[in-house]
């Protein structure tokens, strides 16, 4: 079996490795994705592109609440939610909520002050899921 942390050669096109969590995911292995983004933190960018995809199935979104929740405390989901900040500003709603609740599994109080500004979204999901992540991060600071 190979090591997780080598890629095939196609996986290079950063589209290809997007394909190729996607694939994981759909298989149900959302945490060999995990481990991959573990031992090459700069493909986390690839996991959000692949969130922010039109028409991306629902077993492929849950999966990757599943990789958000294995990297919950990490660093890797600490250091990057500056790729997450902006999804709370995206068209769907579910993705705006998706990017509260991952904003709070990062435990980076940075993400507060947007988490704020979105108590006031039009969706009651979003504000439901910003006011949960503020408390969450308020009790991590405490």
């Amino acid at each position: 079996m190979p090591k997780l942390t080598s890629y095939p050669r196609w996986l290079i096109h950063e589209q290809n490795l997007q394909t190729y969590y996607n694939s994981l995911l759909l298989s149900g292995e959302a945490p060999k994705v995990a481990k991959l983004i573990q031992q090459n933190p700069e493909n986390f960018a690839h996991l959000i592109k692949l969130l922010t995809t039109k028409g991306l199935p629902l077993s492929s979104r849950m999966g990757i609440g599943v990789v958000m929740e294995e990297l919950a405390g990490t660093a890797v989901l600490e250091n990057h939610i500056h790729l997450l900040l902006p999804l709370t500003q995206e068209h769907d709603a579910r993705l705006r909520a998706d990017a509260c609740y991952y904003l709070e599994l990062s435990g980076n109080p940075v993400a507060l002050s947007t988490l704020q500004a979105c108590l006031q979204d039009t969706d009651p999901s979003v504000r439901e899921m910003a006011q949960d992540a503020i408390i969450h991060l308020k009790r991590l600071m405490h």
